[in-house]
């Protein structure tokens, strides 16, 4: 104690500064094919951060509806938001399709682009808007080019 104030510092001791945290990512790969498409997501997938996608045929693949990703996602309220990344490693287009209540950003007349040529990584931002029951929404914004990586 200093003049009647305990001092603080960070040790070891407190859990806050006792190790460094790193997030556990599982993947699940996706196949599109003429077959396949459009490949439904499901909320554990679009939750998962990652999804490398084998995009064989040109094809979509859809995002749960905005009502089962408030409902997968406990506590979710407006401006909850998540990342995934989406790489296909495949030799076609890829579209990410959006479910009822899913939409992506338009602002200033800018819209996000959802496609992804081969070997091409992007992510997107998705935000919950309202968690209402019956009224759910997401805004997803886009982010990474859509062109071929040059070698």
């Amino acid at each position: 104690m200093l003049n009647g104030i305990n001092t603080f510092g960070p040790t070891t001791n407190y859990a806050r500064f006792g190790s460094v945290v790193f997030p556990t990512m599982a993947t699940t790969p996706q196949v599109v094919t003429t077959a396949t498409t459009p490949v439904a997501l499901t909320t554990a997938q679009l939750l998962q951060g990652l999804l490398p996608v084998d995009c064989q045929d040109a094809g979509s693949i859809t995002t749960p509806t905005a009502a089962a990703i408030v409902a997968a996602i406990e506590g979710c309220q407006p401006g909850t938001a998540f990342h995934l990344e989406v790489v296909n490693y495949g030799d076609t287009t890829l579209t990410l399709a959006l479910g009822t209540g899913v939409t992506k950003t338009t602002i200033a007349s800018v819209s996000a682009v959802l496609t992804m040529a081969t070997l091409v990584g992007k992510r997107f931002l998705f935000v919950c808007t309202n968690s209402t029951p019956g009224s759910e929404a997401f805004t997803v914004w886009a982010f990474g080019s859509t062109a071929a990586a040059v070698a």
